[in-house]
């Protein structure tokens, strides 16, 4: 299973990287929007954890695209941003899941274990 990380912060963006990896996951990670993009636009993933707040944007204006170009891709959001009106936007918008930071390491485990259970049933809500 490949998963596409964007974090800009590098010390947490490496710790979910190496988790992950640690996983048995395939991982790319990234520290920006426009990287994030252009990884999507060449490479296929079963997971995308996205930082909800990247130093060049939020990650929820791309979720819309995202859903179109990878419809099976799990997307988590991660984000300080705690406000409830802020975790049902993410969700609305087409994400699968949203986790506040500060992450535990066996949650994010556990939730990316059930939206790609989610999603290769073919359970997962269309968008």
């Amino acid at each position: 299973m490949k998963i596409l990380v964007g974090e800009d912060e590098p010390v947490l963006c490496a710790a979910l990287a190496a988790k992950l990896r640690n996983a048995n996951y395939v991982v790319d990670a990234v520290e920006s929007l426009e990287t994030a993009q252009a990884a999507l636009a060449v490479g296929t993933y079963d997971a995308v954890l996205l930082d909800r707040r990247l130093p060049d944007g939020d990650s929820v204006s791309i979720l819309g695209n995202l859903r179109k170009s990878q419809p099976c891709a799990a997307i988590i959001l991660l984000t300080a941003l705690d406000r409830v009106a802020e975790r049902i936007k993410g969700l609305d918008e087409g994400a699968d899941d949203y986790l506040v930071k500060p992450i535990d390491g066996e949650e994010l485990l556990a939730r990316v274990r059930a939206a790609l259970r989610r999603r290769s049933q073919g359970t997962a809500p269309p968008i």
